[in-house]
């Protein structure tokens, strides 16, 4: 596995245990803030349409201007922000900006993280790389989302958001070693 790939790798697995902290917890987290179950799908919808959105009017961007380091960790950071800000939402409205948000910051990340794992794979690899990196990745989603709930539980949904946000910073710093 190449350096670059194990980087990403290593950035993805951070993040998505982040986001899997949370996931199966979302829409108690919205109902304890005065939302529904419709507000939590709502919230969902706003993020998946936005980013579906925003990949088509982001998708002309100069890389010679951007590089797809800076993408990738400018996206992260908007992660890193977007979890403090779970630390004061108090309104599912709250929560519909942030997944907008949410969308940006995964819209700047994905086209260059992609470009980046294209350009670093071996020729006649490929299959095996993306499968041990997504399994490495699944395996650390699921042991979040089994903790996720525990730790709420435990500590509440400002323990989450901080581990999330700390978590992001670190995918974040990660990131800033690929190599162009």
């Amino acid at each position: 596995m190449s350096r670059n790939i194990k980087i990403l790798l290593g950035s993805s697995i951070l993040l998505h245990s982040g986001v899997n902290l949370f996931a199966p917890i979302y829409a108690i987290f919205i109902k304890d803030i005065g939302g529904s179950l419709l507000d939590a799908g709502t919230a969902i919808g706003i993020y998946a349409v936005l980013r579906g959105v925003l990949y088509f009017l982001l998708s002309n961007l100069r890389e010679r201007i951007l590089s797809k380091r800076f993408m990738i960790s400018s996206g992260y950071f908007v992660f890193f922000i977007c979890y403090l800000l779970y630390l004061m939402a108090s309104s599912p409205f709250h929560v519909f900006g942030i997944q907008a948000l949410l969308a940006f910051g995964e819209v700047i990340i994905t086209p260059s993280w992609s470009a980046v794992i294209a350009t670093s794979l071996k020729k006649g690899m490929e299959r095996k790389i993306y499968s041990d990196f997504f399994g490495y990745r699944s395996i650390f989603e699921g042991i979040a989302a089994a903790l996720g709930g525990l730790l709420a539980m435990k500590f509440g949904f400002n323990a989450i958001f901080s581990i999330m946000a700390a978590l992001a910073l670190t995918a974040c710093v990660v990131s800033l070693f690929i190599e162009e």
